[in-house]
């Protein structure tokens, strides 16, 4: 319902419960994370929640991010990994408080800057711009995918307010948009952890049962809201996940 994926909601939590391995349970998170997604995914689609050019050029993006990320993580101290991504999150939700055209809302006064870099695609469901920059969508993307490469996390957290402070989309397609790139990326990552035999599967079913529930009833929830709301729930989804992730 607020496009974060959920898995850094839940991975502090099977560390603490099951006693898992960090490198078991990010495989275990992701093998749970890809039907989860892709019920969203599909639900959001068949309500026109879902902008699919946009979410694919995103994530070409992030693939190019997770790798990097990941070879920088090897060179930062976990602590400072940590500090730096708290601080982005509490950058975003606040930005997601301040007007797009406030001169103090950076995130969307960098984006019109880097939305002028050709070559374009058309963008009808984007307020104030109906033009999108293909070089600005993949550094928002590989932007997001080094944290998830650094901090092994899905890219839900930056993807899903740049979508509606950027690039202005309204919260509800920018929720279904975020949900469907972090369906591309768990699916490549459990096909990755599942030849290193980092998933433990019967956690992993029990726990993507749980999120499948969760996402019918949370895209069916959604529809209903008001834009205002939703906006609030991803505030508050993205202070929660600041939070733990200190617990990690």
């Amino acid at each position: 319902m607020v496009g974060l994926g959920g898995g850094l909601l839940l991975i502090p939590f099977l560390i603490l419960i099951f006693d898992l391995p960090v490198k078991y349970v990010a495989g275990t998170m992701l093998f749970a994370m890809v039907p989860f997604t892709l019920v969203a995914t599909i639900r959001n689609f068949r309500q026109g929640f879902v902008n699919l050019k946009i979410g694919m050029i995103m994530e070409a993006g992030s693939v190019l991010g997770v790798i990097s990320g990941a070879n920088f993580s090897t060179m930062i101290p976990d602590f400072a990994l940590k500090i730096l991504f708290v601080l982005v999150v509490l950058y975003l939700m606040f930005t997601l408080k301040i007007p797009s055209d406030s001169p103090y809302n950076y995130v969307a006064r960098v984006f019109r800057v880097l939305n002028h870099i050709p070559p374009t695609i058309k963008c009808d469901p984007c307020r104030g711009n109906n033009r999108l920059s293909i070089p600005a969508l993949i550094l928002v993307g590989m932007t997001a995918g080094l944290f998830s490469g650094m901090l092994g996390i899905g890219g839900g957290f930056l993807k899903t307010p740049v979508l509606i402070v950027g690039v202005m989309l309204a919260p509800k397609l920018a929720v279904g948009t975020a949900l469907s790139m972090i369906f591309v990326t768990a699916s490549f990552g459990t096909i990755t952890h599942a030849f290193l035999g980092h998933i433990f599967y019967p956690i992993a079913l029990i726990v993507s049962a749980g999120m499948i529930i969760g996402a019918y009833w949370g895209t069916k929830i959604m529809k209903t809201l008001p834009e205002e709301r939703i906006k609030k729930f991803i505030f508050y989804a993205m202070l929660a996940a600041g939070v733990l992730t200190f617990f990690r």
